[in-house]
């Protein structure tokens, strides 16, 4: 079950040829903020020719003419004499998704698969799938057996009701089981002078207020200054990362000028940015990737692109940043906030990712589908990855942090900043 919700959640475009170690995808994630950007015009057209709007030949629905285009209507005619079937774009990989699943999911994910439009008849006939056409699931967990018009669930809901979705698990089957080793108990034997004192009542202990017992929390005095000329690799402080946060609203507000001038300009400065990076010689195969380990930096890239970079440095120059200086203190301060506020499970689930603990299962998913599953892997340690001392920084302003976050709706202009 574990399997099939992973592959559900990261396998949708996700292509690829070959797999590679979690290590040589590191770099892919760096964001040059000085690109070259004088091949910008090559990329433009490219877009231009994606987004011409096909000449219909009519003007509107309530006056389309008295005949056919001749070309129309020769294709037209072709399609519907022809006996083959146009492929959709989905079909090789939601088969091959369905085919890896055990047959007992079939259950409940057949009837909703016969009730989504223009699914294919390939799938639809699968031996397993076929059957399960309008058919309530038989095994359901429990709690459900007998409740009332249960059977009138939508179909893309019995995937809910499996057993296995409610039964209570012994162990984190992500976490390996600990059995502490027995230690065998060692007599003691004391020396003659030791064994009245041994025996003998313990001394009231002197009675103090807690404050003297508190230990004092080493500061680092620069802690309080904010960086010069901040850079990748310059250690955090606490101030770096209160003027960070005091920008936030400010370039929010800035994206909103303008009924959402600047905003939309970013935007599509990240289609041609993808564009860009899909020529590079390794690209990233989910270019929202770049977005989820150095948002700062890549959003600084765009304003250079859609031509408002002088703009945005104008408001982060009201808390003393440059463009770049702020990019690089606004990916250390979101990487730092995250270790910061990391629970167990998810120290525990980064844990596993860097040691390969998932290798095997990506050797079991199909070539076009390992490459990508493994850059996502990259991207969530990189996100998960920071300095000590800016996660030390960080932890004594968590809280105003996360205020300023949900305040903007966890978004930087649009791109949402997960943590």
């Amino acid at each position: 079950m574990r399997k099939f919700v992973l592959a559900a959640f990261l396998a949708a475009g996700l292509v690829c040829n070959a797999a590679a170690d979690i290590s040589e995808y590191r770099l892919h994630f760096d964001v040059k903020m000085d690109m070259d950007l004088s091949s910008l015009d090559k990329y433009i057209d490219k877009i231009k020719k994606a987004a011409k709007v096909y000449d219909k030949g009519y003007e509107s629905r309530f006056y389309i003419g008295n005949k056919f285009n001749k070309d129309f209507s020769r294709v037209i005619k072709a399609y519907g004499s022809s006996e083959s079937r146009i492929k959709t774009s989905y079909e090789d990989d939601l088969l091959e998704m369905i085919l890896m699943l055990p047959k007992e999911m079939y259950q409940y994910i057949g009837p909703m698969l016969h009730e989504v439009p223009t699914m294919p008849e390939k799938i639809l006939n699968l031996p397993g799938i076929k059957e399960t056409k309008n058919k309530f699931p038989e095994d359901i967990a429990e709690k459900y057996k007998g409740m009332e018009d249960i059977e009138f669930l939508s179909p893309a809901l019995y995937v809910a009701l499996m057993p296995q979705m409610w039964e209570k698990q012994k162990q984190d089957l992500d976490r390996p089981e600990s059995i502490p080793a027995a230690k065998p108990k060692k007599p003691v034997f004391l020396p003659d002078y030791l064994k009245e004192k041994a025996d003998s009542p313990l001394p009231q202990a002197e009675k103090k207020p807690a404050s003297a017992n508190a230990r004092v929390k080493n500061t680092p005095a620069d802690m309080s200054r904010r960086t010069l000329y901040p850079n990748l690799t310059s250690p955090l402080t606490t101030s770096d990362a209160e003027a960070f946060i005091a920008t936030l609203d400010q370039i929010n507000e800035w994206g909103r000028q303008n009924n959402m001038q600047n905003s939309m300009a970013v935007i599509r400065a990240g289609f041609l940015l993808n564009l860009i990076e899909a020529d590079a010689e390794k690209p990233l195969q989910q270019s929202t990737l770049k977005d989820m380990v150095n948002p700062c930096q890549n959003l600084v890239l765009k304003t250079r692109i859609a031509g408002v970079y002088h703009s945005f440095g104008a408001v982060v120059a009201k808390d003393g940043f440059t463009p770049e200086e702020w990019a690089y203190t606004c990916d250390k301060t979101l990487k730092a906030f995250r270790v910061a506020e990391a629970n167990h499970a998810m120290a525990y689930a980064i844990r596993f990712h860097r040691r390969g603990y998932y290798d095997r299962y990506y050797e079991m998913l199909p070539l076009k589908w390992q490459q990508g599953m493994r850059q996502t892997e990259a991207a969530l340690v990189q996100m998960y990855s920071a300095l000590k001392e800016d996660v030390s920084a960080i932890k004594p302003i968590k809280k105003k942090i996360r205020k300023k976050l949900v305040e903007n709706d966890d978004l930087l202009l649009t791109t949402p900043i997960i943590y």
